[in-house]
C-alpha cells in the first residue's frame, strides 16, 4: 500500500508531501494504481518546476516507492491550487482502490 501524507502549515496550507512504499495492485509494470499516483505526482513536481519556478527540495527513492517533496515559497494561491489539484486526483484514485492507496495529513517540519 501507498501511503501520501500531505504536509500542512498551521495555517492548513499544504506545503508538500511524502509518499511511502508502492501500491502493490499488481506487477512492476502493470500497476495501474502505482502508475496513477506516479503521474499525478510527478506531474505537480513538474508544475512546480517549470510554471510557478518554485523552490522545491526534492528527494525519491525508485526502488522502494519514496518521495518527498516540499516547497519553500508555497504560501500564494497558484501553488495551493495545484497542491489541491493534486490532492483531488490523489483522492479519486484512493476511492477507487482504498487498499492500495491512502492519504493523511500532518504538519510541516520546520
Amino acid at each position: 500500500m501507498t501511503t501520501i501524507s500531505f504536509y500542512l502549515d498551521e495555517h492548513d496550507k499544504i506545503c508538500g508531501f511524502e509518499a511511502k512504499n508502492h501500491a502493490g495492485y499488481a506487477a512492476s509494470g502493470k500497476d495501474i494504481v502505482c502508475s496513477a499516483i506516479s503521474v499525478l505526482t510527478l506531474n505537480a513536481i513538474n508544475s512546480f518546476d517549470e510554471l510557478l519556478h518554485s523552490n522545491i527540495e526534492f528527494k525519491s527513492d525508485e526502488g522502494t516507492g519514496y518521495m518527498d517533496f516540499k516547497v519553500t515559497d508555497y504560501d500564494n494561491e497558484s501553488a495551493q491550487l495545484l497542491f489541491k489539484g493534486l490532492k483531488l486526483g490523489l483522492e479519486g484514485v484512493q476511492e477507487s482502490y482504498p487498499k492500495y492507496l491512502r492519504l493523511t495529513n500532518r504538519r510541516c517540519k520546520p
